[in-house]
């Protein structure tokens, strides 16, 4: 049938029969039984098309789909421009449901003579323009309860890649950590049904390549039980799955997963370069990933690249100096200092020109803790005749220039490229980064400021006022003898002090900012964000300190009115309730682990705050209704 004639027999949905297929109405499609294949969108989505793109969640029920299903059969396998018939759409959506109901249509039909493959099986095998079956769609959009559904109807299909390259497990194994427990049941699904199990992936990959790139060690194990020989694939830049694992490292149990598999796979070099996956972490400053790999397989420390480099060459080449250290603290590498390359430059010669151009690294060379110390006869001449000093300190401004362009040098290849883009994205974080930093900077100094002034003038206002009869106590608080009261003074004291010590913090960063310090590279950027993060603690405790001076003061003049006094110390005390609950409110989407570990721990010690504030709370109610019953001593004798 030729274009002309086709577009003659569409008959676009006017928006009644498009509002009507969206929302599951049959009635306005009965007078158009005969022709409801031709009722049609732009996209040449058909009616069934419209109804599944439009739930917003799974169909309870399946009516409409197989009303439309015995009105036109043929719908069950039109497809829309993209290729994609019904199965498809609701395969990506998760409507498991009208999964069962489509297969159990196609199952009804005649199985073809010729090839004895049954209808159902035809419509599971069949590819959208992108070559994408139903199974693709439902691991692209973690829908297990689908695949489970699918890869049990036709176990015996391989489900071949895509035009991308891409397998179905290869897509349910490149999956987002975040989406980590719907990812395992689908791979479940597939390794656990299918009979012939594909696991190649673009550009010469694996699935196990995914699964290490995404740090799911829990898939790579599952993997490895099927096929332990996928350690050893490399794909077309020659790069292993441990090569991803260490260029990621999302987490070091994926590394220690592969090398317990296969130790051997740490001696696996790139094509090009002759990298290792040593050379990977070291050069992406991932030192977990460096320790695994050395505890597990140390004989691979003496492996270099096509320049002689090894793994400390490539830890100066990462340009981040806290790494390097933490490589000097793992013997096995710290040995690799001393180690020249193909012409003659230690480790240290290489940071004895990064020194100038990153003063940071000075502290390498200067200090004697880095291990550098006497090390100047050991390191000895490069194939120029020149020592760690010289370069360091004398005029050799051409050379260092080459020594500073061989480190960039070794980000060229697979690496490359993702470093490049890496770069120019981590370039326009740091710069967005450093205008939210301000921000926040400036009003968590308003915040701590206000603290500071409302607690100093807290202290010369105290609750119940002063004593006015001459004598050796005129002008002494009146109450200074009640415990709330103590509580009271010593809680604003700690406030104040916390408060005013982060604003000296806040106040310090401006210096550090205003002398350029770390642009100058003479003090490291996270210090700054580390003295950030220390005064919003500061100020976070500051806070509920001030509480605690609200809830002890009040209580300390509403002491004879115990009811209204403890209800007082319950409202305040609400504070740290509501604290919890915000924290935990943000936890529970929190993806980053070390966010969550630092907010974690902020929420402990607010909690431990409360609850130790309510234990005194409670016993400054007991002590009151003891002290005006029994007496002092009674009430010591009883608290002890």
């Amino acid at each position: 049938m030729g274009s002309s004639e086709k577009m003659k027999r569409i008959t676009y949905m006017d928006p009644v029969l498009f509002k009507a297929a969206a929302e599951g109405d049959i009635d306005p499609f009965e007078k158009y039984q005969t022709c409801l294949d031709q009722l049609l969108t732009p996209d040449e989505n058909t009616i069934l098309h419209v109804y599944l793109g439009n739930q917003s969640r799974e169909p309870e029920l399946t009516d409409f789909v197989v009303i439309i299903l015995e009105m036109c059969p043929p719908l069950l396998f039109q497809a829309n421009k993209k290729g994609e018939i019904p199965l498809h759409l609701a395969a990506a959506y998760g409507h498991s449901n009208v999964v069962k109901v489509l297969i159990d249509r196609a199952k009804a039909l005649p199985t073809d003579s010729e090839s004895g493959v049954t209808e159902a099986k035809k419509m599971l095998r069949m590819t959208n323009e992108e070559q994408d079956t139903a199974l693709h769609e439902a691991a692209r959009h973690r829908r297990s309860h689908v695949v489970e559904i699918l890869t049990e109807e036709d176990p015996e299909f391989p489900y071949s890649a895509n035009v991308h390259g891409e397998t179905p497990l290869y897509i349910a194994a490149s999956i987002i950590t975040r989406w980590r427990e719907e990812r395992g049941k689908v791979v479940d699904g597939i390794l656990g049904n299918c009979i012939s199990v594909d696991y190649g992936g673009p550009n010469g990959r694996t699935t196990l390549h995914a699964a290490s790139a995404s740090g799911d060690h829990e898939t790579a194990r599952k993997l490895l039980e099927k096929e332990k020989k996928l350690t050893q694939t490399t794909d077309d830049n020659g790069w292993s799955p441990l090569h991803h694992a260490a260029c990621y490292d999302w987490s070091p149990r994926i590394v220690q997963v592969l090398l317990e598999n296969d130790a051997s796979a740490a001696y696996l070099a790139e094509t090009e370069k002759r990298r290792t996956a040593l050379h990977i972490a070291a050069i992406q400053g991932h030192v977990n990933a460096m320790k695994e790999i050395v505890s597990r397989c140390p004989a691979c420390c003496e492996l270099v690249d096509n320049r002689g480099w090894n793994a400390l060459h490539y830890a100066v080449a990462s340009k981040d100096r806290v790494a390097f250290v933490q490589c000097l603290k793992i013997p096995e590498l710290a040995r690799l200092g001393t180690k020249k390359d193909d012409k003659g430059n230690t480790p240290f010669h290489l940071i004895a020109a990064l020194a100038h151009q990153q003063k940071q690294w000075q502290r390498v060379l200067l200090n004697d803790s880095y291990g550098y110390s006497g090390r100047e006869t050991i390191c000895g001449l490069n194939k120029r005749e020149l020592s760690v000093d010289d370069i360091y300190e004398g005029n050799f401004a051409e050379i260092q220039k080459e020594i500073l362009e061989s480190l960039e040098d070794v980000g060229n290849g697979p690496l490359g490229s993702q470093l490049k883009v890496l770069n120019e994205q981590n370039d326009k974080r740091n710069k967005e980064f450093e205008e939210a930093l301000s921000k926040a900077r400036e009003s968590h100094l308003v915040v701590a400021a206000l603290i500071a002034t409302v607690t100093f003038a807290a202290a010369f206002t105290l609750p119940g006022g002063y004593k006015s009869d001459q004598g050796p106590n005129e002008g002494t608080a009146i109450l200074a003898k009640k415990a709330a009261f103590i509580i009271f003074v010593i809680s604003d004291a700690m406030s104040m002090v916390l408060s005013i010590f982060a604003v000296f913090i806040h106040f310090l960063i401006s210096l550090i900012q205003g002398l350029e310090w770390v642009k100058r590279e003479v003090i490291d950027e996270d210090t700054t964000i580390t003295l950030f993060l220390a005064a919003t603690l500061l100020t976070m405790i500051a806070m509920g300190t001030m509480i605690i001076t609200f809830i002890t003061g009040t209580y300390a003049v509403l002491e004879p009115f115990l009811g209204i006094a403890i209800t007082i110390c319950l409202i305040g005390l609400s504070f740290f309730f509501l604290v919890c609950l915000v924290f935990r409110f943000i936890y529970k989407d929190l993806i980053d682990e070390d966010a969550t570990r630092i907010l974690f721990g902020v929420a402990t010690l607010l909690t431990m705050i409360g609850m130790g504030m309510m234990i005194i709370a409670f016993i400054m109610s007991i002590y009151a209704v003891l002290e005006s019953s029994w007496g002092l001593p009674s009430v010591l004798v009883l608290l002890v």
